[in-house]
């Protein structure tokens, strides 16, 4: 029985091998092959197509990737709107507009942008700002998250008391998110901010093990090989009581602490 193509007088074109390689760009076994057009007003040309070669399915592959980590983004942006991070007093923080008052702050502003300007995502290394109120440890943070913002890098700044409150109200039955989606895009970011550490609100009673303390670990166990930088207002002692030993431990993985000592710079005008 005749095939279809034979019945319609099709005419397959010939074809030769030129070479085999292997290709740099997805790694398969390739045949440049040589073909020579049978009919029509292009009959007895050829052209050269390397049969084998799959960087057309691995760019599609990678295009479909990218679409979904857009879609997650976008969904990230929808969950962690600007409002939400950053409160309108931090909103026009910047490097240029921090003015330090001590010697002590004036190296945390150097060390801070310096981490800002050469920025690695690949490179862990994190930030523990202590000093008490009013030192500027979340404007420079958020001078950070800019800088790092305008260069195309994913950033997130959050108030631990406001994402822990965020992540409770998604165990309501109408909740838009899930736990899981604020857990993902935290654990992905390549730089997030943890405000106000130590002042969340923590069940002493069961102090090693209670709901606080066992999220705090399972956002900072998530961002290992990720760059954090953390604030708190409280010394060593005081923080590793807040939080438990195993947290404390966790925070000060690959973490360079940063002493912010001076006067509050919200009351200089009182």
């Amino acid at each position: 029985m005749e095939t279809a193509a034979k019945a319609m007088g099709f005419k397959a074109p010939r074809s030769r091998v030129l070479k085999e390689f292997k290709c740099p760009g997805c790694g398969e076994m390739v045949q440049a092959t040589e073909f020579t057009i049978p009919l029509g007003p292009h009959k007895g040309e050829t052209f050269v197509k390397n049969v084998g070669c799959r960087c057309e399915d691995k760019e599609l592959a990678m295009q479909a990737v990218r679409n979904h980590q857009a879609m997650l983004d976008r969904k990230a942006r929808d969950m962690f709107d600007s409002n939400s991070l950053i409160n309108k007093a931090l909103q026009k923080a910047t490097f240029e507009n921090y003015q330090p008052t001590t010697a002590a702050l004036r190296e945390a502003k150097l060390k801070i942008y310096q981490f800002a300007q050469t920025f690695d995502p690949d490179e862990s290394c994190n930030l523990l700002l202590k000093g008490s109120y009013g030192t500027g440890k979340s404007h420079l943070s958020v001078a950070a998250v800019k800088v790092l913002l305008d260069r195309g890098y994913t950033c997130l700044f959050l108030s631990v008391p406001k994402l822990l409150t965020k992540i409770k109200n998604t165990y309501n039955r109408d909740a838009k998110w899930s736990e899981n989606d604020i857990m993902d895009y935290i654990q992905r970011v390549d730089l997030l901010v943890l405000d106000d550490v130590g002042t969340e609100y923590t069940n002493l009673r069961n102090d090693q093990d209670n709901w606080t303390q066992s999220k705090l670990f399972e956002i900072m166990d998530s961002r290992s090989g990720r760059n954090t930088i953390y604030t708190t207002n409280l010394g060593s002692a005081e923080l590793e009581k807040k939080i438990n030993s195993r947290n404390f431990s966790r925070m000060m993985d690959d973490t360079e602490i940063i002493i912010m000592d001076g006067p509050d710079y919200r009351k200089k005008q009182f």
